[in-house]
């Protein structure tokens, strides 16, 4: 198993040395200077901590957003009555958020608690 220094290490990830070392003590492995050795658990540990801080350590989704981008043409007359298509975009965003299934049964209960008959 062949260990590489840091700054390789982070040559190799095409960022500097200073901001790799501040993510490894983030994610644990403290203690490390520019030259030392990085050993694969401290990859592993970076590895882990990274995915956990962007959200792809198997965790599901609970934000989901959707754009939608709609092109029409207008034809208008301007002062000389010469006529004129302008092109109109609308963009809608919507975001979806999927709620705890734990909050769920008594947001149901609360909405038919306030019902009046």
């Amino acid at each position: 198993m062949a260990q590489t220094t840091i700054e390789q290490f982070a040559t190799e990830l095409k960022m500097p040395a200073g901001a790799l070392l501040e993510q490894l003590g983030r994610a644990g492995v403290a203690g490390k200077k520019e030259g030392d050795q990085l050993s694969e658990q401290d990859k592993t540990k970076l590895l882990d901590y990274l995915r956990k801080q962007h959200g792809a350590a198997g965790e599901a989704k609970k934000k989901i957003t959707l754009t939608r981008k709609q092109t029409t043409e207008i034809k208008a007359a301007d002062s000389t009555g010469k006529a004129r298509t302008i092109q109109v975009e609308v963009r809608k965003k919507r975001i979806f958020v999927k709620r705890d299934e734990t909050e769920a049964p008594a947001i149901v209960e609360e909405c038919r608690s306030r019902r009046v008959p």
